[in-house]
């Protein structure tokens, strides 16, 4: 399936079309998250990046390459037998502890060492405060504050980001059978107002090759 998203060019005032995969369109919905966070000073978004996080869960994990041994912790439970194509675990899945066999083996992968994990991200939040506070030149703007998406010294670039990822989680929204009007994506609230160019924002969901012949 293909998707169709348009944006304003604010300097011609040309609409745009560019097609995109599922997979795609996400990448780029998180780039503009990232690109609106970052902006408005939310520098700890940077760890939430895949390469950073796979990356550290993969460092923290031990055993790498040796094969799973009974009493490993695994993210499927604890391994309590091992037959020549299976694995069983013991966990908790919502009714209990309780042991479940596993046909995928290559799939089950050791739980990671979370404290390190947690140990080296807080130590990157807190790191980040300074250059963060420098940039803004607020000394006491703490840890896990940023400035409103509305604040002036906010350049409109990170208010047309965020418009565009409305129109897209919005779309997404429309398409979940169990939609809520509780979630954020529910509704939409335009944050770049100076040209009108937000309300020409379009994003088409599920478009089948046959649908644009």
């Amino acid at each position: 399936m293909r998707n169709h998203w348009s944006l304003m060019g604010i300097i011609n005032m040309k609409m745009n079309k560019l097609e995109l995969t599922d997979e795609q369109l996400w990448i780029v919905q998180k780039a503009l998250d990232f690109y609106s966070r970052v902006g408005i000073g939310q520098f700890w978004t940077i760890k939430e990046h895949p390469t950073f996080e796979n990356h550290l869960i993969d460092e923290f994990t031990p055993k790498k390459g040796i094969p799973l041994e009974v009493g490993d912790k695994t993210v499927r439970g604890e391994v309590v037998e091992i037959g020549k194509k299976w694995v069983k675990t013991k966990g908790s899945w919502g009714d209990g502890e309780e042991i479940k066999k596993w046909t995928d083996v290559n799939k089950i992968r050791r739980s990671p060492d979370y404290s390190r994990y947690h140990e080296v991200r807080e130590s990157v939040d807190a790191s980040l405060v300074q250059p963060r506070n420098m940039l803004i030149n607020d000394p006491l703007m703490p840890q896990h504050g940023s400035w409103g998406i509305h604040n002036k010294s906010v350049d409109d670039s990170c208010r047309i980001a965020f418009d565009i990822i409305q129109v897209i989680r919005h779309e997404r929204w429309k398409l979940n059978p169990e939609r809520s009007q509780a979630t954020v994506d529910s509704h939409i609230h335009f944050t770049h107002s100076k040209d009108g160019s937000s309300n020409k924002i379009k994003c088409q969901l599920n478009i089948e090759e046959n649908e644009k012949n």
